[in-house]
């Protein structure tokens, strides 16, 4: 009888044998932790890659959502597109020539994935988005290179070898300087199979490299609120307030510009704390 593999819904049920006070730690510390799994795949029921291409060509997963990369270039659409849509078989001929299909948000278009994110949300009060990368053929998806978020990585098929490098870019935000850094010895080097899963701090510069077989692995990305992304979006807001549009240099008296001035702190800090303070409960 086959054996069907435990339901993913949780933040408890993805990070097992972990407890969610364990990986809770790892996210405040920052620290990489690898995990080997027993043997049977748990996450398959998440996603595979029959299932993955199938939403593909339904259009359940929209073509702007995708990303195909060769030796870490990108591939025009032309190469996979007939008619607006996605043509799974020139999209597995790239695949098959060692081309890279790179999904950064692809949970909005998975209820399963959808599901779980905002389940790990609710428990995090942070943003959660979940993404896929397959791989066939040697080499990797992208090239050497760090991400802002950080990042909780289950293999679902194939293996992947995984390279590591510290020390890492601490708390970076998207905008700050990318340029590779010097490569000394990595800090990890394991391969990933189905089954296991790595949690990859942001800020790590790391690198891929696939075996002959196809891979697929998710990337559970963990955006963090913190006050840059709190003052970045509030700018939008302010925009619609008259009070933060009045041309300060033509105010008649220093009266007045004091005045104005208090009103703008008193706004400022009043719509800061707002933001800060409306999290979702951690339960």
């Amino acid at each position: 009888m086959r054996r069907v593999p435990p339901t993913i819904a949780s933040l408890e049920d993805l990070v097992a044998p972990l407890t969610e006070p364990e990986f809770r730690e790892l996210l405040r510390s920052r620290s990489i932790r690898f995990h080997r799994g027993s043997g049977e795949n748990r996450y398959s029921d998440l996603l595979t890659w029959r299932s993955l291409r199938s939403m593909i060509e339904a259009g359940a997963v929209p073509a702007e959502a995708l990303r195909i990369t060769k030796e870490a270039a990108v591939i025009p659409p032309v190469f996979y597109l007939e008619n607006g849509k996605v043509a799974g078989d020139k999209l597995e001929r790239l695949l098959s020539s060692g081309a890279s299909l790179v999904i950064a948000a692809l949970s909005p278009h998975v209820p399963a994935l959808d599901a779980l994110c905002a389940s790990i949300g609710d428990r995090t009060a942070e943003t959660i988005v979940a993404g896929a990368i397959a791989t066939c053929g040697d080499g990797g998806a992208l090239a050497y290179h760090y991400d802002e978020d950080d990042l909780f990585i289950v293999q679902v098929e194939g293996s992947k070898r995984w390279r590591i490098y510290g020390p890492p870019v601490q708390n970076p935000v998207t905008g700050m300087d990318m340029s590779p850094k010097q490569q000394g010895e990595p800090v990890f080097d394991e391969v990933l199979r189905p089954g296991d899963f790595l949690f990859l701090p942001a800020g790590y510069w790391h690198q891929c490299e696939n075996e002959r077989d196809l891979s697929l692995h998710l990337g559970i990305f963990f955006k963090p609120r913190t006050a840059y992304y709190a003052v970045k979006s509030l700018l939008a807001k302010l925009m619609t307030e008259e009070i933060f549009r009045r041309p300060l240099a033509r105010l008649e008296s220093s009266t007045e510009r004091t005045a104005l001035e208090a009103e703008i702190k008193s706004r400022l800090i009043g719509q800061f704390e707002n933001m800060l303070s409306s999290r979702p409960s951690t339960g």
